[in-house]
């Protein structure tokens, strides 16, 4: 999983967080602006009308209504104003008529419009203008007095101004001010993520890596964080636990290696044990057999050192050592006539001498134990040969297995290099002179060779442990 920074995790958050800000604002701002241009172009609008009313009543008090026409053509060159024109209510057109003047026209051409009696406004954003209808009402207060002239009743609309207003400059202000809002909006949020990036990398990040680090140097090391060194609240309260982890672990550690240390010192006084265990069994058969003394020991380490040379592994090497000295347990069960002649055996007496690898088979076949089913297993085989003509199963070369093979030929080398109840001890060259002649039928070739290139060491080992 492709795991985002801190610093991406708040961009995102931030960056989402803004969005919705910048909408948010700029639709409260399009609303308000949008209310705030309405509200400017009507009062705009109603202050238009207030100029023309005052100017028209102006030109009644001086009797030259007759020259309004100029006046109401002169006004409407003001900037924004598209067109205008005086509209007579009812009551007007039942005393005057209706007008033939051309800045002048009936309430009943106003389309869509009911009444004269408040202000009107329609909006035609699309083109850009709008349109306002702002009644004049009767009034008998002040200098004019409306009744004079109108048959109309005090409040009573006499007419209004309809008035079109170009737009597009508020709208274009508007449209203004709302896209630098916007520019300032995401000015201030970069900003703002630039602070916050700041303040996470001096404040999160960079003390998150630095404690990661110590922490990393004091459990190497088995020192302690500097706490000290962190302002904030949570980073100090962070670097006290990981204090606090880092010498619990250390204590556990300590513990264990001491466990170790009794478990490793319990395992070698275990396994001296049953080296020493195996060593003296095979002792116990050398006694009855009356055999050289520590034959067992002898084929025992030879076995670890050639098994060593044939490449096995260290546990394997450990293992043949272990097992090897019960190779010929199974003698317990021969008769003394047969174990003790000290002559050559018959042919009926060495077939019954063969026995002795299936009864050491069967002693120790029944255990479910590595060490057990080993040494059974070289038990059975160490009198197999090469060649398929040994016993008592009459394997050949690799159906045999290698701790049974490499137990043979150290079984041989020792018995003929050592003096015996039914023989004398062959000279070296004769040991060695036999086993190149037993390659490929008694003995494995790879066998014969390591045995060939290490002879005077390996007889050197045989001879120092003869007693």
């Amino acid at each position: 999983m492709n795991r985002k920074s801190i610093k991406q995790l708040t961009l995102i958050k931030l960056v989402q967080i803004f969005l919705v800000a910048i909408f948010t604002i700029s639709f409260v701002m399009f609303f308000a602006y949008r209310e705030f241009f309405r509200y400017t172009a009507e009062h705009k609008a109603i202050e238009f009308s207030t100029v023309v009313k005052a100017g028209l009543t102006s030109h009644m008090k001086a009797g030259i209504m007759d020259k309004r026409d100029y006046f109401l053509h002169e006004i409407t060159n003001i900037p924004n104003i598209k067109s205008l024109s005086i509209i007579r209510a009812k009551t007007v057109i039942d005393q005057y008529g209706v007008s033939k003047r051309k800045n002048e026209k009936s309430y009943s051409d106003v389309k869509g419009l009911s009444d004269l009696k408040q202000n009107s406004f329609f909006w035609n954003n699309a083109n850009g203008y709008v349109r306002a209808i702002i009644p004049y009402k009767a009034n008998s207060k002040g200098d004019l007095n409306c009744l004079q002239c109108h048959n109309a009743k005090d409040g009573e609309t006499i007419g209004a101004l309809d008035i079109e207003m170009d737009i597009s400059p508020y709208k274009n202000l508007t449209s203004t001010y709302g896209y630098l809002l916007i520019a300032l909006l995401i000015f201030f949020a970069f900003i703002i993520i630039l602070v916050v990036f700041h303040f996470i990398e001096n404040n999160l990040t960079k003390p998150i890596l630095k404690i990661a680090k110590e922490a990393d140097d004091a459990y190497t090391h088995h020192s302690t964080i500097d706490i000290e060194a962190y302002e904030a609240k949570e980073i100090y309260g962070l670097a006290y636990n990981l204090n606090e982890l880092n010498s619990e672990v250390l204590e556990k550690e300590q513990a264990l290696k001491r466990k170790n240390e009794e478990l490793n010192e319990l395992n070698e006084e275990i396994e001296l044990t049953l080296r020493e265990t195996m060593i003296a069994i095979g002792e116990i058969e050398e006694a009855r057999s009356n055999d050289v003394k520590n034959h067992t020991r002898r084929v025992s380490k030879l076995s670890g050192i050639i098994a060593k040379e044939y490449g096995l592994t260290t546990a394997e090497i450990n293992l043949i050592e272990l097992t090897s000295p019960l190779h010929d347990i199974g003698k317990i069960g021969i008769s003394d006539a047969i174990l003790l002649k000290p002559g050559k055996l018959t042919a009926e007496e060495y077939e019954g001498m063969k026995e002795h690898a299936e009864l050491g088979y069967n002693i120790l076949k029944h255990s479910s134990r590595i060490v057990l089913k080993t040494a059974a297993m070289i038990a059975y085989g160490h009198h197999e040969k090469w060649d398929g003509s040994g016993y008592p199963q009459g394997l050949k070369a690799y159906e045999i297995p290698i701790f049974a093979r490499i137990v043979a030929i150290v079984d041989v080398f020792d018995a003929l290099l050592c003096q015996r109840i039914y023989k004398d001890a062959w000279s070296k060259e004769e040991v060695l002179a036999f086993i190149k002649g037993q390659e490929g039928k008694h003995f494995e070739p790879k066998l014969v060779a390591i045995v060939e290139e290490h002879f005077d060491e390996y007889a050197k080992i045989i001879n120092d442990l003869v007693i």
